[in-house]
Parts: C-alpha cells; sequence; structure tokens
C-alpha cells in the first residue's frame, strides 16, 4: 500500500511541475531552452521576470531544458 502510494505521488507531481512550467513558458514568452545555454536563461529570467517565485520555478525549468545543461538526457543524433 505505502508503495502504491509513492508511486502515485512520484508520477503526479512531476506532471504538475511541467504543466506549471509549460504555463510560464507561455505566460512570459520564454525563448527555446533547447536553444540557449544555462547563462543565457538566468540572464533572461533576472532581465524579463519580476515575480520572485515565477522567476526561481521558471529559471529552474528552463535550465532544466538548456542546450548546455550536462544533467539532460542526450540523444543520439539530436
Amino acid at each position: 500500500m505505502k508503495k502504491l502510494i509513492l508511486s502515485l505521488m512520484l508520477g503526479v507531481f512531476p506532471s504538475l511541475a511541467f504543466a506549471d512550467c509549460a504555463s510560464l513558458i507561455k505566460k512570459y514568452d520564454a525563448p527555446d531552452p533547447a536553444a540557449k545555454t544555462m547563462a543565457q536563461l538566468e540572464r533572461w529570467v533576472a532581465r524579463k521576470v519580476e515575480d520572485a517565485a515565477d522567476a526561481k520555478e521558471l529559471a529552474q525549468c528552463l535550465i532544466a531544458r538548456a542546450a548546455d545543461n550536462p544533467n539532460k538526457s542526450q540523444v543520439a543524433g539530436k
């Protein structure tokens, strides 16, 4: 029972985080993170987003998808 609850929580919360991320990207008309470096995305967020909570969330979201993020999974040929 505990494993079921844990797996449901892990399955639901990341999807909610990405849904929030997509809405923030749309709200602020953010650049494509795959075409920008982490530093460029950090500068963009610092200049364009005034709400601190949104800025922190959006920066984390964009950096996770950044072109030079070493933690991003790479696909051969892309």
